[in-house]
């Protein structure tokens, strides 16, 4: 499970910025919250506010480059060793604009905690280091091209594949890659760690109808306690010639797209999505059941809730970390107050997945739902840099309201607007 991450020079975050589901021991309220691994007590979700641009989905970007560099960087550099790392440092600043970005996670599992992090420039893996807990055990070090492994804890690090670690490789997948055991480990738990920015929230449409296949009791069952008076989904698929494929294309796609997707198929096939809905009569006695086609009837709401409960779904049942930039863009405040509801209980959250998300909706910001510690804030300086806090930074009483306060700017992360200011 996620207990910190850190980042660096990596796009707004300038200064190194730390993010922590480490359960604040001086509070006790919401022990649903939290869970106990190990020694460690950690959050089960957290929500991070701020204003427009003040570096909220830069701090789901630098998980997204964390995880995907990580999962890809072995096969980017067998297919194209000259490609740059597609990493961006702070440009705002002479210093920190031709320097390395630095990222760092630690995670607790059932039986061992481990840190692990790197610093990475557009050309190179300049340092890499992995660390396991308790009694600090260094399983290796790397400086540029030079690693240094603990031959006693870390046998799987040999000589031969130290050598042969690319510059633009990090050490730790290339062990992985390999089935080494203690590296595997370490990778399918931050493989455990899934995030959907907002600008890929197309993508959570399709990745609902895949879990929806694999958990359809599970996942209708959480549209249902949502209120979206839908029955059921029914799924048609059938196989159709080129023409009639072309014509199930909505008319504002362009004919050279229709034709690029076309041009090298030889099977097309019609998939058809369908939500089932209760009939009344004017007594309101049910008197049957009515179709409406999901991609033309149903709403944007109703989609993206589709994927929500999808991807929540998947985490419940494997124990996984979800994290979902601007939630409420697309869900209704009570909509995110259920999401919150259900990873904290034990009987739908058995395995203690972890949510996060950032929002706007300040309606969250309530002692009866959330603990200090569960309250994140960004906000930029005068220089552009964001800045990543807790509430529980801030020294606030728990029986205070958050939200009122907020708005106060007690808190810091609000937009500054100007014309208020001069028509006041």
């Amino acid at each position: 499970m996620l207990k910190t991450f850190k980042c660096k020079n990596f796009l707004s975050f300038k200064d190194e910025t730390t993010f922590s589901l480490e359960r604040q021991n001086n509070d006790d309220s919401h022990k649903e919250s939290y869970f106990k691994l190990q020694d460690e007590e950690l959050l089960k979700n957290t929500v991070v506010y701020g204003a427009n641009a003040s570096g909220k989905s830069n701090f789901t970007k630098a998980f997204v480059f964390f995880h995907n560099f990580i999962v890809t960087c072995y096969a980017n550099a067998l297919n194209n060793l000259d490609a740059p790392i597609i990493t961006v440092p702070f440009l705002l600043n002479t210093k920190t604009e031709k320097a390395p970005s630095f990222f760092e996670i630690e995670i607790v599992t059932k039986e061992k905690k481990f840190v692990y992090g790197f610093e990475v420039s557009r050309k190179k893996i300049l340092k890499e280091w992995l660390y396991q807990y308790p009694q600090k055990k260094i399983l290796f070090e790397r400086n540029t091209s030079e690693i240094k492994s603990n031959k006693i804890h870390f046998k799987e690090a040999t000589s031969t594949l130290e050598k042969n670690t690319g510059p633009k490789v990090l050490f730790l997948s290339l062990l992985a890659t390999n089935n080494k055991k203690i590296s595997s480990e370490v990778v399918e738990e931050i493989k455990k760690i899934n995030v959907y920015p907002a600008e890929n929230r197309d993508l959570i449409l399709d990745i609902g109808f895949r879990y929806y296949k694999e958990y359809p009791n599970d996942v209708l069952k959480f549209i249902q306690e949502a209120d979206f008076n839908i029955e059921e989904f029914l799924f048609e698929q059938k196989e159709v010639g080129k023409d009639e494929f072309t014509n199930l294309f909505p008319s504002q796609i362009p004919q050279q797209w229709i034709d690029l997707a076309t041009t090298n198929s030889k099977k097309f096939v019609h998939r058809k999505v369908s939500t089932v809905h209760t009939k009344y009569d004017e007594k309101g006695h049910k008197v049957g059941k009515v179709p409406f086609n999901f991609m033309t009837q149903e709403s944007g709401g109703t989609k993206q809730m589709l994927g929500f409960a999808g991807l929540s779904t998947h985490a419940l049942k494997e124990g996984k970390t979800l994290i979902i930039d601007e939630l409420d863009s697309s869900l209704h405040p009570l909509l995110c107050r259920l999401l919150l509801k259900t990873f904290n209980s034990k009987k739908k959250n058995p395995k203690n997945a972890q949510l996060i998300f950032t929002t706007h909706d300040v309606s969250l910001l309530d002692n009866e739902i959330l603990r200090r510690d569960q309250i994140f804030f960004v906000e930029k300086d005068r220089f552009g840099a964001s800045k990543l806090y807790s509430l529980s930074d801030l020294s606030e009483r728990k029986d205070m309201s958050y939200s009122k306060r907020y708005f106060e700017g007690r808190y810091g992360a609000l937009p500054y607007i100007t014309s208020f200011e001069n028509e006041w």
